[in-house]
């Protein structure tokens, strides 16, 4: 009998993990505006003003984490990745259990 792994759900549905990862980074979005506003009321007292260009690149940056953040799902979710991880156990965390 050949020696088999079971694939996790990750490799068996990539793209679901993706759109999942994708989704919880999502939601930081109205929180993170949410505090910005927030600051701003808090700050309106001190006849302190935050800049517009404030909002624009928080939110520019938090794009560009939920863009990293689905690459590094996609790649993690690829099968040869997966099987590397488990021959060379360098971060077993990162290791899909073997059924």
């Amino acid at each position: 009998m050949a020696d088999h792994v079971a694939k996790s759900t990750q490799e068996r549905n990539p793209w679901a993990a993706v759109r999942r990862t994708v989704l919880a980074v999502v939601a930081f979005f109205p929180l993170l505006n949410g505090v910005l506003v927030a600051a701003i009321d808090a700050l309106k007292p001190y006849e302190v003003h935050l800049p517009a260009w404030v909002f624009v690149v928080l939110n520019g940056t938090l794009l560009a984490a939920t863009i990293l953040a689905a690459l590094a799902t996609r790649v993690l979710a690829v099968p040869g990745v997966n099987d590397w991880l488990r021959e060379h156990r360098i971060a077993r965390w990162f290791t899909p259990e073997q059924n």
